[in-house]
C-alpha cells in the first residue's frame, strides 16, 4: 500500500474517532422531562422509558466497539503500517472498496462472513435446536 493511501486512511480513522468522540454518550434516560423526578407516572410511559433506556444503551455499547477497533487501526497504521489492510484472519490484503468504506476493518468480506452468526436463516422447527 502506498504512502499516499495510508494517508488517507488515517485522515479518514482520525475524522470518525473525533467525530465520534465529539457526539458523546446517548442520554441513558432520554424521555426523563424533570431530572429531579423519580420513577414513571403509568406502565405505558414505564415501557416507552426502558426502550429507550435499551436503545440508548445498545447506541453507546456500539459507539464504544467503534472507538476502540478505530484507535486499534490508528495504532496498527502507526507502529506496523505494513500489516494495515491485511485480514487478521487469512493475512490477504482487504480489498479497497471495504478499507474506504471501513477503514478500520480486521478482516476481509469472507473471513468476516465466517465469523458473523448467519443472518436471515430461520428454524425449520421447534425442536432443530437438538
Amino acid at each position: 500500500m502506498t504512502p499516499k493511501h495510508l494517508a488517507s486512511y488515517r485522515a479518514a480513522l482520525e475524522k470518525l474517532r473525533d467525530e465520534t468522540i465529539a457526539v458523546g454518550p446517548a442520554a441513558i434516560e432520554p424521555n426523563r422531562k424533570d431530572p429531579t423526578s423519580v420513577g414513571v407516572a403509568d406502565e405505558d410511559e414505564q415501557a416507552l422509558s426502558e426502550m429507550l433506556q435499551t436503545l440508548s444503551s445498545e447506541r453507546n455499547k456500539q459507539r464504544s466497539e467503534r472507538l476502540v477497533l478505530v484507535r486499534r487501526a490508528l495504532r496498527k497504521l502507526a507502529e506496523a503500517p505494513d500489516e494495515f489492510g491485511l485480514c487478521e484472519e487469512c493475512e490477504e490484503e482487504i480489498p479497497p472498496k471495504r478499507l474506504d468504506s471501513m477503514p478500520f476493518a480486521l478482516y476481509c468480506a469472507e473471513c468476516q462472513s465466517k465469523r458473523d452468526p448467519r443472518r436471515g436463516t430461520t428454524r425449520r422447527s421447534l425442536t432443530d435446536f437438538k
